[in-house]
């Protein structure tokens, strides 16, 4: 009966410990991927800004301007995408 007992007891040890570590497990996959998509979205950010070649703050509302308008014509995109045709665009536009 009281190895039956100690064998149980280190099932749920066991279990929890395994519980844990999946947990964490999934808490930095989730933290990892969200760093990438945000440093992305900055960098981008930042080259729009490079290649509009304006001040910081009319940069910014600039591009905050080209993304309205481009939700308005292209709805349900990532920030990401917006961004990219930004860029697009100054490229073109400079050709």
């Amino acid at each position: 009966m009281l190895k039956y007992k100690v064998k149980e007891d280190l099932m749920n040890q066991l279990f929890i410990i395994l519980a844990i570590i999946f947990i964490l497990a999934a808490i930095y996959v989730y933290l990892t991927k969200k760093d990438k998509v945000g440093s992305k979205q900055h960098a981008l950010w930042q080259e729009c800004r490079r290649q509009l070649r304006l001040p910081p703050k009319l940069a910014d509302e600039t591009i905050e301007r080209h993304i309205k308008r481009l939700k308005e014509r292209h709805p349900n995109r990532s920030k990401e995408w917006y961004l990219e045709k930004i860029l697009y665009d100054l490229d073109r536009d400079r050709r």
